[in-house]
């Protein structure tokens, strides 16, 4: 049974990968975050906790990041009269937490936004001799890509 739960586990990170990457490409390309992505990722993560045993740990996590990102989401509608945070990113940063939890998705949501701002001031840079080029915004389902399989594939030590 140890080699069927090995293969399950493989094939949900594999699932995780592929939905992470289709939602970078996209969101690169036309500022897009597919359902299709965000489904995949959290029905991954649903499946993997299930096989760990951790439903309670991947719902935890799921509604924690929706929470804050929603409510980050709502004070910058209020504060900048725009959301600040795109509806796919939001989805996507909340299908992460099924396999992070409330914890280490929290850390997931801030490294992916030092991620994104470092990829957009890079962007910002070179584009000083051409303004027309500057970057409008920030596709952040790149940045959330990496910090996401960085903390699944990588996960921090806990102490004992």
């Amino acid at each position: 049974m140890e080699a069927l739960a090995m293969i399950v586990e493989v094939a949900c990170v594999g699932c995780l990968a592929a939905g992470l990457g289709v939602a970078a490409a996209s969101d690169l390309a036309s500022r897009v975050v597919p359902n299709g992505c965000v489904l995949a990722v959290a029905l991954a993560g649903v499946s993997r906790a299930a096989l760990r045993g951790s439903l309670a740990g991947a719902a935890a996590g799921v509604v924690c990041i929706a929470v804050v990102m929603l409510a980050a989401s709502l004070a910058s509608s209020r504060l900048r009269g725009e959301p600040g945070v795109g509806g796919g990113d939001v989805k996507l940063l909340s299908a992460v937490g099924a396999w992070t939890g409330p914890v280490l998705g929290l850390a997931v949501v801030g490294a992916s936004c030092l991620l994104g701002v470092m990829g957009w001031a890079i962007a910002w840079l070179r584009a000083v001799r051409r303004p027309e080029a500057r970057p409008d915004g920030i596709p952040l389902a790149p940045a959330i890509a990496l910090a996401a399989l960085a903390a699944v594939l990588c996960p921090p030590a806990v102490a004992p």
